[in-house]
């Protein structure tokens, strides 16, 4: 990405990994379609797999990258996934037990993994990489009032160089971040009152709130920017 000097400096593995893991993900989800009904499938020993509502699998799981997402989303009896980067590809899973499941050509894996509350909070793909369930639709840009946009602004530092800095600042509907080295800016619009989206949805931005403020914001997966007095 060219759109910060710093991506290079301390961001550039990051995305690096993050094309590598989308490229991956998505050989494996834009594959040719596959069904196969539940009460259909048999698991290795020729049982039956114990059967958990689909339901219980549904919602929006997002990548390590933070940018991208995946929707499960059952149909008539059947588990369907959908990519949020790439071409978009919707596909389908066969159900191999409870937790698990696979495309059936490929064999590649996805498991649904709970929370010690019992409910399924994220979603392994390839037995690697770990998606996280979240409470919002990606694809909805969700309105906030003035003040809610207000405490975001600020100038962030960059946790690993202090030299670098960003000045945020909120506009009619998101933000605009300005690179303090270049002046160069980026508009971001608002998933939910902490994450935000650049307008491809390459770019995202996580704040961290303290006592109703922002304190810091995270570039993609790790990259820590901490708001200046």
């Amino acid at each position: 990405m060219k759109a910060m000097k710093s991506v290079k400096f301390a961001i550039s593995p990051t995305i690096g990994a993050i094309m590598r893991s989308i490229l991956f993900v998505s050989a494996f989800l834009s594959t040719s379609c596959f069904a196969q009904n539940v009460s259909t499938v048999k698991s290795g020993d020729g049982q039956q797999p114990e059967t958990v509502p689909l339901e219980n699998f549904s919602g929006y799981y997002q990548l390590p990258n933070k940018a991208a997402f995946i929707r499960f989303e059952p149909k008539d009896n059947v588990l369907f996934g959908k990519q949020f980067w790439g071409d978009n590809k919707e596909y389908q899973l066969v159900q191999i037990n409870e937790t698990n499941f696979e495309t059936k050509k490929e064999g590649h894996k996805v498991e649904f993994i709970k929370d010690g509350s019992g409910e399924f909070t994220q979603a392994k793909i390839l037995g690697r990489i770990t998606t996280v369930k979240v409470g919002f639709d990606p694809t909805i840009i969700k309105q906030l009032s003035a003040a809610q946009l207000k405490r975001l602004e600020g100038t962030y530092i960059l946790t690993d160089d202090n030299s670098f800095k960003l000045d945020i600042r909120s506009s009619a509907k998101g933000l605009t971040l300005k690179q303090l080295w270049d002046n160069k800016e980026i508009t971001f619009m608002p998933r939910t009152e902490t994450f935000f989206l650049n307008e491809d949805g390459t770019f995202p931005l996580t704040f961290l709130l303290s006592d109703g403020e922002a304190t810091q914001v995270t570039c993609f997966e790790d990259d820590v920017w901490l708001k200046g007095k």
